[in-house]
């Protein structure tokens, strides 16, 4: 396996919004809130009050803070594919694994990461099988 697969992986509190066509609730599509609670340029774990089902194509818009007071926020849209959520404090973790950019979104998170969290990461990816 090359390295292109590990990504340093990072704690953040960065909101998240996506796009939920959940079967169960015959709603159609509704717009969610989370918080990526853990985050590299090829995963994310996700916080929210909405389950998110396995197996999953999820359309998201990550929302980054400003490095600086004045700058603007960034937004980077993604599709990722869910792999599993899980209940942490009361709240589904789901952790997804990012399939999809739109434009240059992946380099432009890679540059962001590194922006905000110049120092060792939180978390190293593991080797996945």
């Amino acid at each position: 396996m090359n390295d292109n697969h590990h990504s340093p992986c990072f704690q953040t509190n960065w909101g998240v919004r996506f796009l939920c066509d959940c079967d169960q609730h015959d709603q159609g599509i509704s717009i969610q809130k989370g918080i990526a609670h853990e985050i590299s340029a090829r995963h994310i774990q996700m916080l929210s009050d909405h389950h998110i089902c396995p197996e999953k194509r999820v359309a998201m818009q990550l929302i980054i803070p400003p490095t600086l007071s004045n700058s603007p926020q960034k937004i980077i849209k993604m599709i990722g594919n869910s792999l599993l959520t899980r209940i942490l404090n009361g709240k589904f973790l789901t952790e997804i694994e990012l399939a999809h950019f739109e434009n240059d979104g992946r380099q432009e998170l890679e540059r962001t990461l590194l922006q905000h969290f110049d120092q060792q990461p939180f978390i190293q990816i593991a080797q996945r099988a």
